[in-house]
């Protein structure tokens, strides 16, 4: 088995709310070996993360060069086009030139199922609920979805650096990762780990439906156990249950994991809002993030390089 397939074997039977994962002695890793997790945060996510990663490689800090990428909701798209080795400003022309999605809505008494659910993300069981009230909302289609959030992903072949795709079965609630040993489209998978239940479709995938992986972590940081350098770069750094939040996550990785967690900070929250999804504020975003990487360069190069 190859040092990715059994990645794709991770699912709540052997990846518990509070435990660590078996595949990580099972994997093959440089020494040190980096890890680079990407976390949600809507429209506005995908500028900051962009933003951030532009403005540390302006200053010589390359995290094109994680020997793993981890890649949640907004996080996925970045991701993926990190592991690509896209130039950044380019995609992110590509993505806000496109017209934007008219968003879902849920019937009342799917959004109070919705709300049940959310309290309870730790376990398939909440997070099913999630899934299958979101079924039912009134969204774009599938191809709509995923011409503005990945049509420049459609006919790419995954890359050969080891990408991970969070995306969550929206019947079981199940955690489920795509990477290049999946064998699925990748602009596919991106856009399930983007579709955020009740606002977007769910995407079909070899005839299941998925959701956005940030239905079970905003940024599952904790599926980096068994790298020694983990850097998360998380949007969104809270969570409902504090122990899903990324400082949490990370300081469970063990004794030999040392990790870094950067959130917006107060000047970037000022330009990016309150509202992950506006998209006029990607632009912002995007200034905000770079903006940032000034003030955390040094932490950054002190962790990754």
């Amino acid at each position: 088995m190859s040092e990715v397939s059994v990645v794709t074997q991770v699912h709540e039977r052997v990846w518990t709310a509070y435990g660590r994962s078996s595949w990580a002695s099972n994997l093959t890793l440089p020494t040190p070996s980096r890890a680079l997790v990407l976390g949600g945060g809507g429209a506005t996510g995908i500028g900051w993360l962009g933003g951030l990663i532009i403005g540390l490689r302006e200053q010589g800090i390359d995290l094109g060069t994680a020997d793993t990428v981890i890649g949640t909701s907004a996080g996925s798209v970045v991701g993926t086009h990190v592991a690509l080795q896209t130039p950044l400003d380019l995609a992110f022309a590509r993505l806000h030139g496109r017209e934007p999605l008219k968003l879902g809505r849920l019937g009342l008494g799917d959004a109070e199922r919705f709300l049940r659910g959310a309290f309870d993300p730790g376990r398939s069981h909440g997070r099913a609920v999630i899934g299958r009230a979101a079924l039912k909302a009134r969204t774009a289609t599938e191809e709509e979805f995923i011409d503005v959030v990945a049509v420049d992903l459609r006919d790419t072949p995954w890359p050969s650096k080891r990408l991970i795709i969070t995306t969550v079965d929206a019947v079981t609630g199940e955690l489920t990762l795509f990477t290049n040993d999946s064998e699925v489209p990748l602009d596919r998978a991106v856009a399930a780990s983007c579709a955020v239940p009740g606002v977007f479709p769910a995407v079909t995938i070899r005839g299941r439906q998925y959701v956005d992986g940030g239905v079970r972590s905003a940024a599952n940081a904790d599926l980096a156990i068994g790298h020694e350098r983990v850097l998360t770069l998380a949007p969104i750094p809270l969570a409902v249950r504090r122990y899903d939040r990324p400082a949490i996550q990370t300081k469970r990785l063990g004794p030999s994991a040392r990790s870094l967690v950067i959130a917006p900070d107060r000047r970037a929250r000022a330009l990016i809002g309150f509202n992950p999804l506006d998209m006029s504020k990607a632009s912002a975003s995007v200034m905000a993030g770079r903006d940032q990487a000034d003030r955390i360069a040094e932490r950054v190069a002190d962790l990754w390089q």
